[in-house]
């Protein structure tokens, strides 16, 4: 039997496709092919696990110096190169086939391969969970359900995006049956071919003689198996079930180093949990990923990877280890609305006994119950569980989000500066909900997702919830404390950076609409922002008035009022004095050009003695979200201030 690559020629009324599936996994969350490959073939390879097994999976990166003599891969890529070397295949920079074969190697183990029946070739309500079919025949397509990591069926993708040729090899061993099979895979561009016309599908493998038939079959030929196997360096034994992809010319971008970085961002949680190992490899480098290795490769990498894990894979041990007793169970929210945060989620005397320890820095576990109500069927009972401690060295904010040991990099969700958090969603109603949410790279939740619209009651509510948690956690801990030292972390300091030269635009000038461009009534002229004799700007831990766009008569006079942000409501009305006082430390006020007449409680009053003045007012709590009312008096006698223009709020930025 011959094996060699085929390709369908465009029929007259045939669609013309151009695929761009590629381009589902660019995004800013994913840094490099490198990420995108390991985030892709790792979550398969946790799908396919066998009954709860720890999964293994290696990979192994000959680059070009280790790569193959293009006379031992000949055999395999018969019939693919004038397809290769078409014009207007889509493909850049494209290899000669006289040069080596640099190659790039993923196999797991303790997974079940590519199980159903190969001859399937259309998608059928008799026969739903074909893996092979779904892998090697469909896009789009997955047979994945809500106890799996997978939903689009485009990771697969990610294979080909990594060859410079846009083609893998896959060799399966099947549990069931034991079966070894081989079959290659390309995607390009629809092109020409002396005068044919081809699709851009082509396979690895046989067609069966004499039938005519269209649908390309796995080799099962024993020998040409084994000499496959040994040429690319694979550990697949007849015995081993799962699946070993290999990438010829691969991306040289895909180096040893960025993988490792790649699998220790974002697959720390399962091989912390020893559900994964990974080994990377380099012809001359072999290196071990697992619950016992973790730390001491992250110290070899260094960098940024070592400072930004290390901390987390602390608090992630401890979320690993936390006994129940540890564990706060919150109140289940009223199935019936939509969810939001409130204190009445947290039982009184529960929420008293875990502010001192969140004060003090102790690390603090929430187990948040909800039910999930997906429309025509039974609401089920749900959960997820949040870790996290004050860290002042975790400056950014950002929460982890795993969905069943997956990291969803890009979750929008408000940063809370000086908390080290952990959201982990294991339990199968909500991880189900979040995965039909996320886009085929599995790096966000969106609200509008195909997977996702329409299929959940209140749905949007369950993404913000989840995503604003700790956030929202630490505001609900901190309103209540009555200490001088509150951490209420917010995204965003409210008033904008102080600049060198130039003034910031004014709120006017930052809210004055587009004008319309109705074609039977001319443009109105833009308005011209209302001018202020002040500016208000943030500094480090606290905010700086002075100058603006003229000067009034002298004296005038400044009245000045700040607090913190709240949850709900004024912050100006619901300012708390064991907050801060202006007239006490560690509030510094500094005048130049101006007379601080009067300071209490959360309110200031200026005279402005020189118009070029530079009030600066510091030692708030910079995790904090800073509110500040200036107004100006046009005069100061007892009872008789006369305000000359509206207040100026600082808006959040």
């Amino acid at each position: 039997m011959t094996y060699r690559w085929h390709f369908n020629k465009v029929r007259p009324g045939d669609m013309i496709r151009e695929p761009i599936h590629g381009e589902f996994f660019s995004t800013e969350a994913i840094s490099s092919p490198g990420e995108a490959l390991v985030r892709e073939a790792i979550q398969n390879s946790l799908d396919a696990g066998q009954n709860g097994e720890s999964v293994m999976v290696r990979i192994l990166v000959s680059g070009k110096e280790q790569g193959l003599q293009p006379n031992r891969v000949a055999p395999y890529f018969e019939g693919l190169w004038e397809h290769v070397m078409a014009e207007g295949n889509g493909l850049r920079d494209v290899p000669a086939n006289s040069e080596p074969c640099s190659y790039l190697v993923i196999e797991d183990f303790g997974t079940l391969g590519l199980l159903g029946d190969t001859s399937q070739w259309q998608p059928t309500l008799e026969i739903k969970n074909n893996h092979f079919f779904n892998f090697f025949r469909a896009e789009g397509r997955s047979d994945k359900g809500e106890d799996q990591r997978g939903r689009w069926g485009l990771g697969k993708r990610v294979f080909q995006r990594s060859s410079n040729i846009s083609t893998f090899f896959g060799l399966t061993v099947r549990s069931d049956d034991k079966h070894r099979l081989l079959m290659g895979q390309t995607v390009l561009k629809s092109h020409h071919i002396n005068n044919e016309y081809y699709s851009p599908d082509g396979w690895f493998g046989s067609l069966p003689e004499g039938s005519g038939d269209n649908l390309v079959m796995p080799v099962e030929d024993k020998a040409l198996i084994e000499t496959f196997i040994r040429i690319f360096d694979l550990q697949r034994g007849e015995n081993d079930p799962g699946l070993s992809i290999v990438v010829p010319w691969h991306d040289q971008e895909l180096t040893e180093r960025g993988l490792l970085k790649a699998v220790l961002r974002d697959y720390f949680w399962p091989i912390l949990r020893n559900r994964l190992q990974v080994l990377v490899e380099t012809p001359g480098i072999k290196t071990i990923l697992d619950a016992k290795t973790v730390d001491s490769e992250l110290n070899k990498i260094g960098e940024d990877v070592e400072k930004d894990l290390l901390p987390l894979l602390e608090l992630s041990r401890w979320a690993r280890d936390a006994a129940k007793s540890e564990i706060v169970t919150l109140n289940m929210p009223n199935p019936y609305q939509a969810l939001r945060w409130s204190t009445e989620l947290f039982p009184t005397e529960d929420l008293k006994s875990i502010r001192e320890p969140y004060e003090k820095g102790d690390r603090i576990a929430l187990r948040v119950n909800l039910t999930v109500r997906e429309k025509d069927k039974e609401p089920r009972p749900s959960f997820f569980d949040v870790f996290f401690r004050r860290d002042s060295a975790a400056h950014e904010g950002h929460p982890v989000f795993i969905r069943e040991g997956i990291i969803i990099p890009d979750v929008h969700s408000p940063r809370t500066r000086g908390v080290r958090s952990l959201v982990i969603v294991e339990d199968k109603p909500l991880a189900a909900l979040l995965g039909d949410s996320e886009n085929p790279a599995h790096t966000q939740w969106q609200k509008d997702g195909a997977n996702f619209k329409g299929k959940y009651t209140f749905g949007p509510s369950y993404l913000s919830f989840v995503a604003s948690s700790i956030h929202e956690i630490v505001n609900i801990l901190c309103e209540g404390a009555k200490q001088e030292d509150r951490a209420l972390l917010v995204d965003l300091f409210s008033l904008p950076a102080l600049p060198e030269e130039e003034s910031v635009k004014t709120k006017t000038e930052r809210d004055q609409p587009t004008p319309g461009r109705r074609p039977e009534v001319p443009p109105l002229p833009p308005l011209l922002p209302r001018p202020r004799p002040f500016g208000v700007y943030r500094i480090a831990g606290g905010f700086v008035v002075r100058k603006g766009d003229y000067s009034p008569n002298l004296p005038w006079y400044l009245s000045i009022e700040v607090a913190y942000h709240v949850r709900r409501g004024n912050p100006l009305r619901k300012y708390n004095p064991a907050d801060f006082e202006v007239s006490k430390p560690p509030i510094a006020v500094e005048a130049v050009g101006a007379t601080v007449l009067a300071a209490a409680s959360n309110h200031l009053l200026i005279q402005i003695e020189n118009n070029d003045f530079k009030l600066a007012v510091t030692g708030f709590d910079q995790r904090r979200d800073l509110r500040v009312n200036v107004a100006v008096k046009e005069e100061h006698h007892a009872g008789k201030d006369t305000e000359l223009h509206e207040p100026q709020t600082a808006e959040p930025s």
